[in-house]
């Protein structure tokens, strides 16, 4: 009984401030030390969903969720992801994709929405990123020159770089998480430190070198949209000119780059058997597709066979062709808006603020902050163009985190005044 009492004394006595500062450091660790294995993402992830449940049973009413004006774009998502398990071709292999996602992934929005109150709360996420580039980065330079990265010993084969991640995919995790790490530039402004560009030339030059040297295609796509897009059309002034530069830089690329993302290559890919298989299942269940996660089984049902790509890829490879041949029409027009409808959401309130912050030339950082964890997001959806199961829980985690990050900062920042002036 003293045992219970004591229990209840103590939630009692401790305000929804204080979990919510426990909750913004655990989550910081918990992303710091991300990629270096799948123990530390499920402690991480079950300790914030703890935390979480403890604040919204403190006071829900002043959680960022309940003040969210956007909450109907996660209701309609969430129930068509039911609602394609129910009507799978194959349900048993979709329970388990949903069942093991609901947790791992799809409540890391609302979890990430609840760590910014102020822009004190995105100065240590943005601290957070920075550590966690700057740590993968540093062990995917050891693995260059040793010929093995520190945390698990992979081998490095001569081409391309893993880091602790055990796979070049680590290049689609750099790039997620390289536009965030880039707010340690204006963390430095904002304390005035001597050297603070030196500083920051020396943590990101590791991570930025194993980005490159993970030869990670849809991470060049993704960070190289995301801090484009960023560039262009969020930060001001706007120029037309601008846009000619992308093309220049794909074409640089395809004529000068490695052979990794030479034209030639880039036609010979094994991609373009899957994506035409993805097509061809949604030809057969164009309203609702296969079901969840279903290209596998729904590839060998049509009898399909694939001879260029290795026979045992069980996804897509694009996760918008796999929103097709998983969700056909429905699935597809539902997951695109719930995806790219909450980053316009975002990027409709960060734009005039942004504009504000910079004319005014103001001491805060609040929206510039914010933009940076926008073009995370957007990083993220440019991966998703030729990389990963869209269900690979550790890709969509930080996807999720980024939105929610975002999400979470429009909201507790509209309180601020913005100018008016529209792109």
């Amino acid at each position: 009984m003293n045992y219970k009492t004591n229990l209840l004394s103590v939630w009692h006595n401790i305000s929804q401030e204080q979990i919510h500062s426990v909750l913004v450091a655990f989550f910081c660790l918990y992303m710091l030390l991300f990629a270096f294995g799948r123990i530390i993402i499920n402690i991480g992830q079950l300790g914030s969903l703890v935390l979480l449940c403890a604040y919204y049973a403190k006071g829900f009413n002043n959680s960022n969720l309940k003040k969210f004006g956007g909450k109907k774009f996660f209701a309609i998502f969430f129930a068509y992801l039911v609602l394609n398990v129910i009507l799978s071709q194959f349900p048993e292999k979709s329970f388990r994709a949903i069942s093991v996602n609901w947790w791992k992934s799809f409540v890391v929005p609302f979890i990430a929405m609840e760590l910014v109150k102020s822009e004190k709360d995105l100065r240590k996420l943005i601290l957070a990123f920075a550590g966690a580039a700057f740590l993968q980065g540093v062990d995917g330079v050891w693995q260059y020159f040793s010929g093995m990265d520190l945390i698990h010993q992979t081998l490095f084969n001569g081409k391309r770089l893993t880091g602790s991640m055990k796979t070049p995919r680590v290049g689609n995790y750099m790039a997620i998480i390289l536009p965030a790490a880039f707010g340690i530039l204006y963390f430095v402004k904002q304390q005035g430190y001597r050297w603070g560009k030196v500083v920051c030339s020396l943590l990101l030059a590791p991570a930025i070198f194993l980005w490159i040297f993970s030869l990670t295609r849809s991470g060049y796509a993704g960070a190289g949209i995301a801090l484009f897009t960023l560039w262009a059309f969020v930060w001001p002034p706007f120029r037309i000119y601008r846009l000619a530069l992308p093309a220049s830089a794909v074409g640089a690329l395809l004529l000068f780059g490695p052979s990794r993302i030479s034209f030639e290559r880039l036609m010979q890919d094994p991609r373009w058997e899957i994506w035409s298989y993805a097509l061809k299942i949604f030809e057969h269940f164009p309203i609702f597709g296969a079901g969840l996660k279903t290209y596998a089984p729904a590839r060998d049902f049509l009898g399909l066979k694939q001879h260029i790509a290795h026979a045992g890829i069980p996804h897509p490879h694009n996760m918008y062709l796999q929103f097709l041949s998983d969700g056909g029409v429905v699935g597809f027009t539902v997951s695109v808006l719930f995806l790219f409808g909450l980053l316009y959401f975002a990027f409709k309130t960060i734009r005039p603020h942004i504009i504000n912050e910079i004319q005014t030339k103001s001491s805060d950082y609040f929206w510039r902050y914010t933009a940076l964890f926008w073009a995370s997001y957007l990083a993220y959806l440019g991966t998703g163009i030729s990389a990963h199961d869209f269900f690979r829980p550790w890709w969509l985690t930080m996807g999720m985190a980024m939105l929610g990050i975002t999400l979470g900062a429009c909201t507790a920042g509209k309180k601020q005044p913005a100018s008016r002036t529209s792109i």
